[in-house]
Formats: C-alpha cells, sequence, structure tokens
C-alpha cells in the first residue's frame, strides 16, 4: 500500500484553533498514513485534540526554536517519506497517493513537493502579492516537471523560495544526516532547499495545488515580519545566492510582496 511507507508528523505549538482541521484534512486522505503530533509547548488543547482523534503526543524536550522543532519532527516518524505538517493548514485529499507515487517514479528524489493555494480563517482562497509571485516563478521555472535538479533547481531558488515548506515531504533514505539550521527562523527551509540543491540532490515536483496554506497575523510568518527576523533573512539568503549589488536589488524588490 501506498500509504505504508509515509507518515504525518504534525507540528503543533501552543493553542492554535486549526489544529483540528488540518488533522481532519490527514484523516480524510484517499490512502491512510500514519499521523503523529510533535510539539515543544504541551498543554491541554493539543491533548485534548490528540485524544479525539486517537494520535500519539511526542514531546520535544529541549524548546530551542523552530529548527529544533523541525529536526525533532524528523526524528519522530519511522516512516520512509515523511511530511512534516503545518498546523495552520490543510491537505488535500490525493496529497499521500501523489506525493508517495512521485518518489516511486523518482527514488533517488530527497524531497517531493506539491503546488500550494493561500486561504485565508475561513478556508476561503485569497491570492497576495507573494503567492502570486512564487506560482509564477513554478510556472516559469518548473513548469510541469516531475523532477527538478541542478540548474534548474538553482535558478528555482535564485529569486525568491517559491516551495512551500508544508507542501514538502522527505525522503528519509536520502536525507544523509541533514538537518534545519537552528541559527534561521524564517528561511531555514529556503536554506535546506539549496543546501539539496547544491549537493545535486533531485526534488520530485508534483504541480497539483495540494496543500492550502493558512496566513493571518496569528501565524509565525506574521510574527517574524513585524520583529524584522524574515527580511533580515531574506538579505542572507540572497547574498548567498548572488553578487551583493544584486542581492540587495533583489531583496528589495522579494519585500515588496510582504
Amino acid at each position: 500500500m501506498l500509504g505504508a511507507d509515509h507518515c504525518f508528523v504534525v507540528m503543533a505549538y501552543k493553542e492554535n484553533p486549526f489544529l483540528e482541521d488540518c488533522i481532519l484534512s490527514l484523516k480524510a486522505q484517499t490512502v491512510p498514513s500514519s499521523i503523529v503530533i510533535s510539539t515543544s509547548t504541551p498543554n491541554s488543547h493539543i491533548d485534548a485534540v490528540a485524544r479525539r482523534h486517537g494520535l500519539k503526543v511526542s514531546v520535544n524536550p529541549v524548546a530551542r526554536g523552530i529548527g529544533a522543532d523541525w529536526n525533532y519532527a524528523l526524528q519522530v516518524a519511522h516512516a520512509r517519506f515523511v511530511t512534516l505538517a503545518h498546523q495552520d493548514d490543510r491537505y488535500g485529499p490525493e496529497f499521500v497517493v501523489k506525493t508517495v507515487s512521485a518518489f516511486r517514479s523518482t527514488p533517488d528524489a530527497v524531497m517531493a513537493f506539491t503546488g500550494a493555494h493561500q486561504i485565508d480563517d475561513a478556508g476561503c482562497v485569497r491570492v497576495s502579492k507573494v503567492s502570486a509571485v512564487k506560482q509564477l516563478l513554478l510556472n516559469l521555472i518548473a513548469g510541469r516537471r516531475a523532477v527538478i535538479s541542478g540548474l534548474r533547481g538553482r535558478l528555482l531558488l535564485s529569486f525568491g523560495n517559491p516551495i512551500s515548506c508544508s507542501s514538502v515531504t522527505f525522503n528519509r533514505d536520502r536525507l544523509q544526516g541533514f538537518r534545519f539550521s537552528e541559527a534561521l527562523a524564517s528561511n531555514l527551509d529556503w536554506d535546506a532547499w539549496v543546501t539539496f540543491v547544491r549537493r545535486g540532490d533531485a526534488l520530485a515536483y508534483v504541480p497539483d495545488r495540494l496543500v492550502q496554506r493558512r496566513y493571518n497575523n496569528l501565524t509565525e510568518t506574521a510574527q517574524l515580519l513585524r520583529d524584522g527576523r524574515r527580511p533580515a533573512e531574506d538579505r542572507a539568503m540572497f547574498e548567498r545566492l548572488w553578487p551583493r549589488p544584486v542581492s540587495s536589488i533583489l531583496s528589495r524588490l522579494y519585500a515588496l510582496g510582504y
């Protein structure tokens, strides 16, 4: 069975009102997959949701920030393919079957990612400047290709990060000891994708928009924008990818989408 090789690890944080909505979308997959909740902020809300759905809660004993939480979540699951599900987001019913099928077509891929929609609190699709730009990058550079690697992979990631982190599933057999940076708060995902591409890994791509990403003032992304960490980390990533005069222009253009 396709789902036997896959596991969702739901990264729960504090008392999020959308946690149960996320879990319901995972349980509605056309191909069943195991689900585990991971958290560094255990509380009665998370426990109650877990009990209602018969899920295990695995508590990270060391709360060192988002990078440590993501690294811990990767270790919680023992399946070959692991999706770090974000508690604010919803997953389309064919997410597992299409993602695992992508890995079967490209078994050496280190990760697979899908397209995504942005939604509001009510679950209605909304289009922001940044989501439109990310989709444009995917359309122009990735197109309908099933595999992204090499020069095309570098190009895809050089003008921003169009890959939705909650749509990514990892092939644990190909991670080669990889760990997310614990020094970053915003761009640990972009940093990871660049690391994979630079070391020669292939990325499997499912163009279908199978994830609905929720954005509001309560999300971590919104907080990172308010405290200035997101713009600072964006500048650092562009400086890593381009000479300084070019990186300065690109970071300013990218910031227009905030």
